[in-house]
């Protein structure tokens, strides 16, 4: 989302695509869990976390969790990739829920500590 290809391919058309192949496997753990680390690296990065946390709010119903295909006699390993893929899931959900109503989140370290003194407290 933020390589050297940016001007080429914007960081929303990108979001797109990850999203595309997200849902697309759905069953595949390890596309699963590589596109929800593609999306919290992409709302860490203060470049173009700005660009992106609001079209992953409107999305979040397409964070889907790794949804194995096997639904009967089902082995440890199995449950507990799902269940770390159900929780990274809903931590990106809640990440751009937060982001969505304040930007303490796309500052920098640099700027944290002027924003954080000015903020009233209720």
């Amino acid at each position: 989302m933020n390589g050297e290809h940016k001007e080429d391919v914007s960081p929303v058309a990108s979001l797109k695509f990850i999203f595309e192949r997200h849902v697309a496997n759905l069953d595949n753990w390890a596309i699963n869990t590589k596109v929800l680390i593609v999306f919290h690296r992409g709302l860490q990065n203060i470049k173009v976390n700005r660009k992106i946390y609001k079209e992953l709010k409107e999305k979040e119903n397409l964070l889907h969790p790794y949804a194995p295909k096997a639904k009967g006699d089902v082995k440890y390993d199995v449950k507990m990739i799902a269940d770390v893929s159900r929780l990274y899931s809903n931590y990106i959900k809640l990440y751009t829920q937060v982001a969505n109503k304040t930007d303490i989140l796309s500052k920098g370290m640099q700027k944290i500590s002027e924003e954080v003194r000015s903020l009233r407290t209720s």
